[in-house]
């Protein structure tokens, strides 16, 4: 299969994995479904295959910028680079979650992180961490007055 149509497939079904995450009534057993056979199996899958795929194919490896640079000018690379991106902020997307349930964190503040992550991976998660640190001091407050 062609790695550009390999692309498009993997940004629909995590896109349409994204929405089932936000939307889901009952995000525990979702969240686990989408952790385990999306970002791990499906992506995860493609990841290991693209990787394999294209293994001999370029000269690059990830001693430098430059050498990462020639490594994902091969197409399969550069899929598999992506495909980690999706399957890893998948993955906190789904902690995230998860953890908000634990920390009684209303879902619907939880969306515009979600977002965050699914676009822009590492600063969702630190907005969601921060999150997490203002609504435990907010509930430890509550609770000693």
């Amino acid at each position: 299969m062609n790695p550009s149509l390999i692309f498009k497939i993997a940004n629909a079904i995590t896109v349409f994995a994204w929405l089932v995450l936000i939307f889901s009534p009952n995000q525990v057993r979702v969240i686990r479904l989408l952790r385990v056979f999306v970002s791990g199996l499906l992506l995860g899958g493609v990841y290991v295959i693209s990787i394999i795929i294209g293994n001999g194919q370029t000269e690059g490896n990830f001693s430098s910028l430059e050498s990462v640079r020639l490594l994902f000018a091969n197409d399969y690379f550069l899929l598999a680079g992506w495909i980690h991106y999706l399957a890893f902020d998948m993955f906190i997307g789904t902690w995230e979650t998860e953890d908000a349930i634990k920390e009684k964190i209303n879902r619907w503040i939880l969306v515009p992180i979600l977002a965050l992550t699914f676009y822009f991976g590492p600063a969702g998660w630190l907005l969601y961490l921060i999150l997490r640190f203002m609504n435990r001091k907010l509930a430890k407050k509550g609770n000693t007055t």
